[in-house]
């Protein structure tokens, strides 16, 4: 196909100290992998730094400049000892840069659940963009973003540990279920030591969520308890053979029956009864 014309000069390449190179305050990666910067400083050292890096100035003025795109590439460089990189000096809109940055980014599939959610909750709020138009230009759809975006009302010590113990998006989204850091942070412990995948990660929780129903208590259970309490029922009356105005009751408070035994503070026998006898079995 022939040219109409001289090409045009979209962007411009310039080399750039990496010193007056700032990170891109909208970038959602949080952790960098120490081993794959040190396989890309190599792949760099051995064939050079194939796609710059993209900057704009600074809008404040100064001979500063913001990253937009490429941070593994710079960290690369650095760890190189590169001085200074090749750099796209990108024009545009600030609400511009932060889409370039996290689209980047999500592009790679390597960000954690945690910092994409961050990432587009940054992008709404700085762009003003309504969370359909975020979808859009992410291509993303709807209902992904939106469990995405719920994934920051989990505690951010919930959070990390989710991280540390290698708990995946779906586990995060079913602690949601739980109120309290505190009872997602139990219920992330038990399936992190119990080794519970997805699916029964949500079975779990789904039993700690669901309202305890009411009813009569199997008969078993009444058995059992009647058994226990015999020993402490039968000490109870030998205790009113002596005379004392011994007073016992069971009560139910939660998941616990209480045994109530109450002794009067004054416990002498009553009178005309007398001391209680030691009756022993002759052989």
């Amino acid at each position: 196909m022939k040219l109409l014309g001289r090409p045009k000069t979209l962007n411009q390449v310039i080399s750039l100290p990496i010193e007056r190179i700032l990170p891109s305050p909208h970038q959602p990666r949080r952790d960098f992998d120490l081993g794959e910067l040190d396989t890309l400083a190599k792949s760099i050292a051995q064939n050079g730094l194939l796609s710059p890096v993209t900057v704009r100035r600074d809008p404040q003025g100064g001979d500063r400049y913001y990253l937009v795109a490429g941070e593994r590439r710079l960290l690369a460089c650095r760890r190189l000892g590169y001085t200074e990189v090749p750099a796209i000096l990108w024009e545009g809109e600030e609400s511009s840069a932060a889409v370039l940055t996290l689209i980047e980014n999500l592009h790679r599939q390597d960000l954690n659940c945690f910092e994409e959610a961050e990432g587009i909750y940054a992008l709404m709020k700085e762009s003003g963009l309504s969370q359909q138009k975020i979808c859009a230009m992410l291509a993303k759809p709807q209902p992904t973003v939106a469990n995405k975006l719920r994934l920051l009302k989990l505690d951010p010590k919930v959070r990390q540990y989710l991280l540390d113990q290698g708990l995946g998006e779906r586990t995060a989204r079913t602690l949601l279920a739980l109120s309290g850091a505190d009872r997602q942070m139990r219920a992330a412990r038990y399936i992190a030591e119990h080794r519970l995948n997805a699916r029964q990660a949500e079975a779990y929780v789904a039993s700690l969520a669901a309202p305890r129903k009411a009813g009569p208590r199997p008969m078993g259970y009444l058995r059992d308890l009647r058994i226990l309490f015999s020993p402490v029922d039968r000490a109870v009356e030998e205790i009113k053979r002596c005379g004392v105005a011994v007073q016992a009751q069971t009560s139910e408070e939660g998941d616990f029956v209480c045994y109530t035994i109450r002794v009067p503070k004054t416990s002498a026998p009553r009178r005309g009864q007398g001391a209680c006898r030691r009756e022993t079995a002759s052989a």
